[in-house]
């Protein structure tokens, strides 16, 4: 009984002293007044998304995204298909059917299915990164598709 008693002050004893150099002693730190704990978002819009096409063995077609914020913020995307006079915009924004993750780091890739419900057709693929705040520039260069 006495060992085990010894055991258990040695952990906690050790428990102790990591929670301290982690820095999480319990004190309560209270910011000076006029400043806040959360970083300020800036007003920088994402970058223009580098895009690509990809595909799996059981035929699904995908189109992969990938984009950074410069204050790091969360993002958002927005996949638009066009076809001569035609525009299919995917707002994960408005609905995150489609898309692999709810939302993305900033720098993480993405993919999109395409939906069997596109109809048949040659389509120029974009892809829009949103922020939380504002939309990014489109990618320079669409990738094409046939479907």
């Amino acid at each position: 009984m006495l060992k085990r008693t010894i055991t258990l002050v040695g952990l906690t004893i050790t428990l102790g002293a990591l929670l301290l150099a982690l820095g999480c002693s319990g004190s309560n730190n209270v910011a000076p007044t006029g400043t806040s704990l959360v970083p300020s978002r800036g007003g920088s819009s994402p970058s223009a998304p580098m895009v690509s096409l990809g595909a799996n063995i059981w035929g699904d077609r995908f189109v992969l995204f990938r984009a950074t914020d410069p204050e790091g913020d969360q993002l958002k995307y927005r996949v638009i298909f066009r076809s001569g006079a035609s525009e299919f915009v995917y707002d994960q924004t408005q609905d995150t059917r489609g898309f692999n993750k709810p939302v993305y780091a900033s720098g993480e890739w993405g993919s999109f299915k395409i939906p069997p419900s596109l109809p048949s057709g040659v389509y120029s693929v974009y892809a829009q990164a949103f922020d939380g705040t504002s939309w990014g520039p489109t990618n320079d260069n669409p990738r094409y598709f046939f479907k």
